[in-house]
């Protein structure tokens, strides 16, 4: 037998003799060997999931930022209307901020229940997305209202 563990002396001098135990151990160590650079490709790979997951951190931080500052463009756009009230544009205006303000509220939901450490990186990756061009049509909404682009 090859294996030492079985078979007598003769086994054993036949498997020194004839290579057979070299074999088991060339074979054993390319197995570690694989299991090695398994083990390197799975780090790297987790390195590169948590540099993504970092990236759509920061994006999440850039967009709640900005949608705070668009609440504060609204809140603003308000204000300055009011004083005019009256006209039947001004109203108009104060129904396109109310709906940019629902549609900010939407997004402010979205943000909260993006969950980075329990959501795959592809997943938080297009939701990301999706915040962000619902967020260009709040930016484009409060521009037409405001006359001004954010």
């Amino acid at each position: 037998s090859e294996d030492p563990h079985e078979g007598g002396f003769v086994s054993g001098v036949v498997g020194l003799a004839g290579g057979g135990y070299q074999r088991r151990i060339d074979e054993r160590e390319g197995v570690y060997q694989g299991e090695l650079d398994a083990q390197q490709r799975l780090n790297a790979q987790a390195r590169e999931l948590e540099r993504e997951r970092a990236q759509v951190r920061g994006d999440l931080d850039r967009a709640r930022a900005r949608l705070a500052s668009q609440e504060r463009r609204i809140a603003e756009e308000r204000a300055r209307l009011a004083a005019e009230r009256q006209s039947a544009a001004a109203r108009a205006r104060l129904r396109e901020l109310d709906q940019a303000q629902a549609q900010a509220t939407r997004a402010k939901g979205e943000l909260r229940s993006v969950k980075p450490e329990e959501q795959p990186v592809t997943d938080l990756k297009a939701r990301t997305a999706d915040i962000n061009r619902e967020l260009d049509q709040i930016d484009s909404m409060v521009g037409v209202v405001s006359g001004t682009r954010f």
